[in-house]
């Protein structure tokens, strides 16, 4: 991934309905406003490349579905033991085929293996003199380190795959590095680090050693603007952005520029419901947790 030069951005890219899937309930294959969603990008035969995993908030539940959206099987259940949620709302698979939880009410991230065994807590209780409070979205890069928006404490924490705390940026602000509920975060090939600061409606971006590079978005509902934008995901050109203040999801280049919006409230095809989680799928797939109209859209970018 990485900046993409002047000379070969961006080839005036459409964003279209696809498909969408799911009912409200607390069925197999049913929702109820879900948070998060994120497609694995690696897998075999036995743990699935391409299955969807959402993070099925009102339901304390994660499930996972296959590539066509159809019911696989399902984990946790509400309460605070290992294993169980309170209010889970992101989730991050690394190549170890292992699947993070966050959980805004139990104030912890857990660990499970593919199939939904809990291995571990990795972020609970208190991280640098300051206790997790509201952990939202999550991203592993490369290397395996874990990425983790503390929106309670306006921060992002890194951890390396054992769990171990290797850091963190940002604190209480409206300038170059400061957050206000910090609701995601997504790193790229280049373990550039980007961050959905919504309460500031913007995204910044960071280095590799968490010095601020750039931002853009700021408030309103204009092209370019965003709203509370609560989630963001990366490919090679693009970033897109769940501008859920706006019930749209925007589409920039890696440098920051507006390209389009998609999206209105309502609930008819392409229209959203506070958009939250994002995530892309192969083929220029987009998958939004449409969590007011209780079900996951997908959505094709072509170029």
């Amino acid at each position: 991934m990485g900046e993409v030069p002047a000379t070969s951005e961006v080839v005036n890219p459409t964003m279209e309905y696809s498909r969408e899937f799911g009912l409200p309930g607390s069925g197999d294959r049913q929702f109820y406003y879900p948070q998060d969603v994120k497609v694995a990008s690696i897998g075999d035969l036995e743990t699935g490349l391409g299955n969807i995993f959402v993070v099925d908030t009102g339901n304390n539940r994660i499930e996972k579905l296959d590539r066509d959206g159809g019911f696989i099987y399902q984990f946790g259940g509400f309460g605070n033991d290992p294993g169980k949620f309170n209010t889970p709302v992101g989730i991050a698979i690394d190549f170890n085929y292992r699947v993070y939880v966050s959980e805004k009410d139990n104030d912890r991230v857990q660990l499970f293996d593919i199939r939904g065994n809990f291995l571990s807590y990795i972020a609970t209780g208190e991280i640098n003199y300051r206790t997790i409070q509201d952990p939202a979205g999550m991203d592993v890069d490369s290397i395996g380190n874990l990425y983790l928006a503390d929106s309670g404490n306006d921060r992002v924490l890194k951890f390396d795959s054992a769990g171990n705390y290797l850091g963190e940026v940002g604190g209480f602000g409206v300038g170059s590095g400061f957050f206000n509920r910090p609701m995601d975060v997504a790193v790229d090939r280049d373990r550039t680090v980007y961050v959905a600061d919504t309460g500031n409606s913007r995204i910044q971006r960071f280095d590799i050693d968490g010095r601020p590079l750039a931002s853009f978005g700021s408030a309103g509902t204009g092209p370019g603007e965003l709203m509370m934008p609560q989630s963001l995901a990366i490919d090679d050109k693009f970033i897109y952005v769940s501008d859920s203040g706006n019930n749209r999801i925007c589409l920039f280049t890696k440098k920051g520029q507006f390209i389009l919006a998609f999206g209105e409230k309502g609930f008819n095809r392409g229209e959203f419901n506070n958009p939250l989680g994002i995530s892309l799928g192969g083929k220029g797939r987009v998958y939004v947790a449409d969590s007011g109209n209780h079900r996951i859209v997908e959505l094709k970018v072509a170029y």
